[in-house]
């Protein structure tokens, strides 16, 4: 009698898919109650497996973050970079780079709320990476439309002004309608490198 071959494709599709099912635990599990809260036994639950498996496929804090942050920006709405760079003139370019943003932090809100980049070094480096990101971008918006005078002081406040901590505090804190934000963002935007104030 014959014995079957091992089929190694089909053992490496069953891991891949066990471990973005324990990816997917953890980011929902760290949207509910924060990654510094979430265990690894709660990831196991979660996910139905058991906790060995999840040390299996995620030895260490920053290698189940990288798996549980990939997730989450695979599904994130891209930013439509394209786009914005293409707008007409500046005040164009900056509503569609507010509503850009307000579709990123409402996608992230569940994570970043629990402000963990303050504790979690992993965490905090992909906040960086994040900020220089953004603005990168905004250094392109205003080369293409702003001019050079002031440029690296404009490109601090726009890139400060559009992250998720000024957002969440008008939209959250402040009550805002999420219209009601987006304008007083863009006019705040376009307020920068205005003349200074006599």
């Amino acid at each position: 009698m014959k014995t079957r071959p091992y089929n190694n494709a089909t053992r490496r599709r069953q891991q891949a898919a066990r471990k973005a099912r324990i990816a997917a635990a953890t980011a929902g599990l760290h949207a509910h109650k924060g990654a510094v809260a979430t265990s690894y036994a709660d990831i196991a639950q979660a996910a139905g497996v058991s906790l060995p498996t999840v040390y299996k496929h995620f030895p260490t804090l920053d290698a189940l973050l990288q798996g549980c942050t990939g997730h989450v920006i695979a599904e994130a709405p891209p930013i439509p970079v394209a786009r914005i760079l293409a707008a007409p003139d500046l005040p164009a370019a900056a509503r569609l780079l507010v509503a850009a943003m307000e579709a990123q932090h409402l996608h992230f809100e569940p994570w970043l709320a629990w402000r963990e980049d303050r504790v979690i070094p992993f965490l905090a480096g992909m906040s960086a990476d994040i900020r220089q990101g953004r603005a990168a971008l905004v250094a392109q918006v205003l080369e293409r439309h702003g001019g050079e005078e002031g440029r690296r002081e404009r490109v601090a406040a726009w890139e400060s002004l559009l992250a998720f901590d000024f957002w969440h505090r008008l939209v959250r804190e402040h009550g805002l309608p999420r219209r009601a934000a987006r304008d007083v963002l863009v006019r705040c935007l376009l307020a920068v490198g205005e003349p200074p104030m006599k």
